[in-house]
């Protein structure tokens, strides 16, 4: 999308509107010009004692009186129908930024940190709004007032007429070279707000250990470089428009001061009448307004193209081709409970040219029929969460090498590829909202909706109703923003339980217990076991207790797959997961014991 086609695009959503409101607008200044006409008339009649002159008089004040009580009315409709679009705009831009980025894969959110889609959003858009309201309004105000005043001032006095231009031209050129600053000096406070909001947003997510390695000093620095910066160039906006922009202003004083003048010298020489003087001294006025907005809109101008500029580099990227298809209602019947098969996986992680990376998973194979329950083992580093993010392709995988059913994942759009798989990670997001509506998210209650019996289910699922019960709210208690109001392990739990109210044929869960304790870990699984029944389970983790029921356990290490089998048979074949066993059974009866001590002691 082009920079004009976007701003037609949405200059036409709201296209009825702004025609009534462009009506309207012409409306207004018609009758700005016309009143000034009644006043002279009325005040050439001041210096007439006849009958007819008085009425005359009476009635062209009456004529005054209406058309200003008209004019209030439709002006209130022209802000209201060229303001209004602009929220509209907002809100319809809003909802078309946040689709894009949905679809947009990672390799573009690798590129364009949050904090700056952040600015583009908060800050960028604010410009357009403006654009497509005040901008609107001010333009179509500037346009015909430029014109219509002009030509009336015109009818009473020509020569006056060029003279009160003479000014006013000579300020528009020195008004010119200020707008050609100020665009550069907009689209550079734009970047310096998306840098600071970048930076912000980088430090705020590491705050703990900014704290714990007592870095406070350093980041203050940081901030402070990057905000002088944006204070640098937000004082020279603010120099231009202090300088540059009131040049149209004082122009239209000295325009006055030249209507005065000669305007008198006139009604001397008996050219002109004290009404057509005092019309002429109205329109003067009529015209300041314009040429003090026109300083505004100029800047509202600029804001909203270097705005567009910004927003465009997000509308612009391109959607994988596949997202935009999706299956037919029957070919998803016919792919639903198939077996995820998985052929010589590798994968490694894009990286400079300068740079050598070897793969992160190397010739993975295995399959997950229906119903079966297969747990993937594996040391930090060892490819665990690689293969979960190629698996629910977060992460773009080659042709060829992941199928559902007999579809290869990447000739499907990834919507539908999730409506079969289900992802259940171990850093879940949860929103500043109730704990039930954190478990209805991603449920589509559109097509079948959700009971408050299900949610209940789910939450004694996942063992979380005992937690609960100790909240004042119980189910309705904020849990604020990212669960801060909640222990890591009820995050956890909470994303399990979210995940099992529309579990899909195949449920991962990367490594989602590593925050309990191992009795919890246990009732979990168990009833997670019980209620998806005949549906995949694939459960990652470092730890073997939550993986000895599987059915079938690949041990990875170094992105290979070093041994597979059941809990039993590893135990017997496996050297690494034998030692790996005996460690972790250590370790949770050292656990058991440090903590009978403590009730003892208690």
């Amino acid at each position: 999308m082009t920079k004009p086609q976007f701003i037609l695009h949405y200059l036409l959503l709201n296209k009825y509107a702004y025609l009534f409101a462009i009506f309207c607008i012409f409306i207004v200044n018609w009758l700005q010009v016309e009143i000034p006409r009644y006043i002279q008339q009325a005040i050439d009649l001041l210096s007439q004692s006849s009958a007819d002159a008085q009425g005359s008089l009476v009635e062209n004040v009456q004529i005054v009186i209406a058309l200003s009580l008209v004019m209030v009315l439709v002006r209130i409709l022209s802000r209201m129908y060229s303001l209004n679009p602009g929220r509209i705009t907002e809100a319809a831009l809003k909802n078309d930024l946040f689709y894009r980025l949905n679809r947009l894969p990672r390799t573009f959110h690798t590129k364009f940190p949050s904090g700056k889609l952040i600015s583009i959003i908060n800050n960028d858009l604010n410009g357009i709004r403006l654009f497509y309201g005040v901008g609107f309004l001010q333009l179509f105000n500037i346009l015909f007032a430029l014109s219509l005043t002009p030509l009336w001032m015109w009818k009473i006095s020509p020569k006056l007429t060029l003279y009160s231009v003479v000014p006013v031209a000579f300020a528009f050129v020195i008004f010119r070279f200020g707008l050609r600053r100020l665009r550069q000096l907009h689209t550079q406070r734009l970047i310096r707000l998306q840098d600071l909001s970048t930076q912000l947003m980088n430090y705020l997510s590491g705050i703990d250990m900014i704290k714990n390695q007592q870095m406070g000093p350093w980041v203050s620095e940081q901030i402070e470089q990057v905000n002088q910066r944006l204070l640098t160039c937000t004082l020279q906006i603010t120099r231009i428009q202090t300088f540059v922009m009131p040049i149209l202003d004082y122009a239209n004083q000295l325009m006055k001061i030249l209507i005065l003048g000669l305007g008198g010298y006139y009604v001397l020489q008996s050219e002109l009448t004290i009404g057509q003087i005092t019309a002429f001294l109205s329109y003067s006025v009529l015209l300041a307004l314009p040429l003090m907005s026109l300083g505004r809109i100029m800047t509202v101008y600029q804001m909203g193209m270097v705005s567009i500029d910004s927003v465009l580099t997000v509308l612009n990227r391109p959607v994988p081709e596949q997202d935009d298809v999706h299956l037919e209602e029957a070919q998803k019947q016919n792919l639903q409970g198939s077996t995820l098969t998985v052929k010589n996986l590798s994968y490694q992680y894009p990286v400079d040219k300068t740079q050598v990376s070897r793969p992160v998973l190397n010739n993975i194979c295995f399959t997950i029929e229906p119903g079966k329950k297969l747990g993937v083992l594996g040391s930090i580093g060892s490819g665990k969460s690689t293969l979960v993010n190629c698996l629910n392709r977060y992460l773009d995988v080659e042709p060829g090498q992941i199928f559902w059913g007999d579809k290869d994942i990447t000739n499907m759009s990834r919507q539908d590829l999730r409506s079969f798989v289900t992802t259940m990670t171990q850093e879940a997001f949860l929103f500043s909202d109730t704990i039930e509506e954190n478990v209805r998210f991603g449920a589509d209650e559109l097509t079948t909706p959700v009971s408050q019996e299900q949610v209940q289910q789910v939450l004694r699922l996942s063992q979380l109703s005992d937690d609960i019960r100790a909240f004042t709210d119980k189910e309705q208690t904020i849990v604020g923003e990212k669960g801060i109001m909640l222990s890591g392990g009820q995050k956890q739990r909470l994303s399990i339980a979210r995940a099992l109210l529309t579990p899909g044929d195949l449920i991962i869960m990367d490594n989602v217990l590593s925050a309990v304790d191992y009795e919890t870990e246990r009732k979990i699984l168990n009833s997670v076991f019980d209620h998806i029944k005949d549906k995949s389970l694939l459960v990652v983790s470092h730890r073997i207790s939550a993986l000895e029921n599987m059915d079938e356990i690949l041990v990875l290490e170094q992105g290979e797959i070093i041994a597979r089998g059941s809990h039993t048979k590893l135990l017997e074949s496996s050297d690494y997961y034998r030692q790996t066993w005996a460690l972790q059974q250590q370790d949770a009866q050292d656990g058991q014991a440090a903590d009978l001590d403590q009730k003892e002691s208690s």
